[in-house]
């Protein structure tokens, strides 16, 4: 159970992220940071449906290339995965 509470915590913290980010009381430059740290979390992990969802809410810029990227990742994966 310990390995999985450590594999939690970024999600956890990226959670926290999210929720900061929809906050009036947060200063706009700290949201700058917030964006970006998201961002940054959620490229390295390839977790476009995320990426697709916090664009349509505005939270964070659609790039479609980077979108386009994340996917072809996750494409690869399910190919080698079925592979074996």
């Amino acid at each position: 159970m310990e390995g999985q509470e450590g594999s939690q915590q970024p999600q956890l913290i990226l959670a926290h992220k999210r929720f900061l980010l929809t906050q009036s009381d947060v200063p706009d430059i700290e949201k700058v940071r917030l964006r970006q740290e998201v961002l940054d979390s959620v490229v390295a992990d390839d977790m476009a449906p995320l990426y697709e969802t916090l664009a349509a809410s505005s939270v964070l810029d659609l790039d479609q290339s980077v979108l386009d990227s994340m996917r072809a990742k996750i494409d690869d994966q399910i190919k080698k995965l079925d592979e074996k």
